[in-house]
């Protein structure tokens, strides 16, 4: 397939759409690493800068990935988010896929002025904070850090959570996880997310704030990270 140096459509995005086009008809396979940007660039007598662009652009819709240096390759299709309150696990085994958990961090700490607010305690209060990597079918698909009062769920400091649920901590102790509000924005990785979800430097992130509830009360605040080439969230409404 050609450029049309005459078209008025943008040479990036005419690049872009034949890359899409071959990814579609499984010229390029999912996993496959496609040809590099300067393989690109003289193929089709283009500036890499130009090359960059059309494949940023399909990166960022996900269609493409990056391996940090290893190259550009075609994603799986995304995962998509469950209106249902369930925990990790349960969401990634209905997708056909087996979840584990890396436990990074799991302590009792004072809670910030930050997490204070976000839980609606006092400052200094105990809490049991948790960082773990989650990884759908042995790649990394995010990182999760969760707060919770101490006072409600003692037992969850000593919970394997490579294996366990913290919801299921939570149930156990009496607070049943009933409701959740979400708040999502779009972020790019920094040398952390870089390095702990196998992407590059400023790859899109999907940050994702959760409040879980059990009946009326506040028992958890997370922060979540969900890369934005294999993750998206899906809220359903309905007209009144």
């Amino acid at each position: 397939m050609k450029l049309d140096e005459d078209s008025p459509i943008p040479l990036y995005y005419q690049l872009e759409n034949i890359i899409r086009e071959k990814v579609e008809k499984g010229d390029y396979g999912v996993e496959e690493q496609i040809p590099s940007e300067r393989e690109l660039s003289e193929l089709f007598k283009l500036s890499r800068m130009t090359v960059r662009r059309a494949l940023n652009e399909l990166v960022e819709e996900g269609i493409l990935y990056r391996k940090r240096g290893q190259g550009t390759f075609v994603a799986r299709k995304k995962i998509e988010s469950v209106p249902e309150l369930i925990g990790f696990n349960e969401h990634i085994k209905a997708r056909g896929m087996k979840p584990e958990n890396k436990v990074i961090e799991q302590r009792v700490m004072p809670c910030s002025k930050l997490i204070a607010e976000k839980l609606q305690v006092k400052e200094g209060s105990k809490v049991i904070f948790t960082n773990r990597l989650r990884l759908a079918d042995r790649e990394p698909l995010a990182i999760e850090k969760s707060y919770v009062p101490y006072e409600l769920c003692p037992i969850l400091l000593d919970e394997d959570l490579a294996e366990g649920s913290i919801y299921e901590c939570l149930k156990q102790s009496g607070y049943k996880p009933t409701e959740a509000t979400d708040e999502v924005e779009a972020i790019l990785a920094d040398e952390y997310l870089s390095e702990v979800l196998n992407i590059e430097v400023g790859q899109p992130i999907l940050k994702r704030e959760r409040k879980t509830y059990a009946a009326n009360e506040l028992i958890e605040f997370s922060f979540n990270f969900y890369r934005g080439d294999r993750y998206t969230i899906i809220n359903k409404k309905k007209s009144l």
